[in-house]
């Protein structure tokens, strides 16, 4: 079986893209009289947490669409993905509705904990997939906004 890699101009787009959004919160934060620190670089990498809003961390997760949410259980190195991290707040910045959607870390694991079904069709939704193929050992869930929505706890549009 052929294995595919992800070239490193997709990934340093994807970085670009995830920096630049998560300037944009902090921005945004700040702008409407939050604290906002960025987080170390350990507790980026470990604990899955970007910033400390008003002394919660939150973890950003960037350009979003009503019809593709995706939650990572295991992240591409095998271990725990940011739906297993330490973060407060999950917050996706969904185009779609020009707003930052905040969800609780914990609400979201709890939603998905009962999903064993497992895929490797991307196109599936509520299924665990993985990217074997790639040679990447995440495992991530597929879902719409709508699938969420009743899991959100603020809506802070910009």
């Amino acid at each position: 079986m052929e294995t595919k890699q992800i070239s490193y101009g997709r990934w340093k787009h994807a970085y670009e893209a995830g920096k630049k959004t998560e300037e944009h919160f902090k921005e945004l934060m700040i702008s409407r009289g939050n604290k906002c620190v960025k987080s170390s670089y350990n507790d980026d990498l470990y604990k899955h947490i970007d910033f400390y809003v008003n002394g919660f961390g939150v973890d950003v997760k960037g350009k979003r669409k009503t019809h593709t949410i995706w939650l990572e259980i295991v992240n591409v190195k095998g271990y725990h993905g940011w739906l297993k991290g330490e973060a407060d707040f999950i917050v996706f910045d969904i185009l779609d509705l020009s707003a930052y959607c905040v969800f609780k870390r914990t609400d979201l694991l709890s939603f998905v904990s009962n999903i064993t079904e497992t895929t490797t069709n991307s196109r599936d939704y509520m299924k665990i997939y993985g990217r074997d193929l790639w040679e990447q050992k995440d495992k991530l869930i597929k879902c719409r906004y709508d699938d969420i929505k009743h899991l959100q706890v603020q809506q802070i549009e910009y």
